[in-house]
């Protein structure tokens, strides 16, 4: 096989490598990843904060508790003066009924934010809830696409290290002098370097050679490159 059919067969190769290393790199799933590990994040933060709306609104609940238990132990102190005919002065019957009044008001008063606030604990808890199985799900879709990711890749990669133990194969057949031509041109034409000429048609450009540039292409045994886009040609 002559040097230019092994450059030609090392250009194949490379463009079906390119092709691969453009789907490891680029592969839809990386950015379907990045877009759920986003998603996971932004779930996470929020049940972050949810769960201290919740501590906060606990620690509240408990104070609460607490003061209206203090209110029903000074209640009961005070109803039991009231009502045990310990104080029989008017004057300090209608202070104490005075008192008991207030003890109440300010006992219903508590209760009221004490029920607000455990109302207000359902919703966070029921939001929790939602955030805690949302964020599971995320993990299990990011873990099966990672599997998915990490497959695909694997297969990539196997099928790339064969290509490239050819490419090697092939280039050995090709001297160092092409070999670098080749890859200056490569690097310059969008990684198309070597082209055929069909019905005197270079297929780089599609641009047809002039009469006399085709009977030269014809004629030559070497490397030929195109009058126009510079690309190495081949029969």
């Amino acid at each position: 096989m002559s040097e230019l059919e092994s450059l030609y067969q090392v250009q194949q190769l490379d463009t079906r490598i390119f092709e691969l290393r453009e789907k490891l790199e680029n592969n839809p799933l990386k950015e379907e990843l990045e877009g759920l590990r986003g998603r996971e994040r932004e779930c996470s933060e929020e049940l972050s904060r949810v769960e201290e709306d919740l501590e906060r609104s606990t620690r509240i609940q408990a104070a609460l508790e607490d003061e209206i238990r203090s209110l029903d132990q000074k209640l009961a102190r005070e109803e039991s003066k009231l009502y045990g005919g310990q104080v029989t002065n008017p004057k300090e019957l209608r202070g104490l009924q005075a008192e008991v009044r207030s003890l109440k008001r300010k006992k219903d008063e508590l209760e009221t934010k004490l029920l607000e606030e455990m109302e207000g604990q359902d919703a966070v808890k029921a939001r929790a809830g939602e955030l805690r199985s949302r964020g599971r799900e995320l993990a299990d879709l990011i873990e099966e696409k990672e599997g998915l990711l990490e497959r695909e890749s694997g297969e990539l990669a196997s099928e790339l290290a064969e290509l490239e133990k050819e490419r090697e194969k092939w280039a050995s057949g090709v001297s160092e002098e092409v070999m670098r031509l080749y890859e200056k041109i490569l690097a310059a034409k969008q990684n198309l370097a070597v082209v055929k000429v069909i019905d005197g048609v270079c297929q780089g450009c599609r641009v047809e050679l002039p009469g006399k540039e085709y009977d030269r292409f014809l004629k030559t045994e070497g490397v030929f490159r195109c009058s126009n886009c510079g690309r190495i040609l081949v029969r």
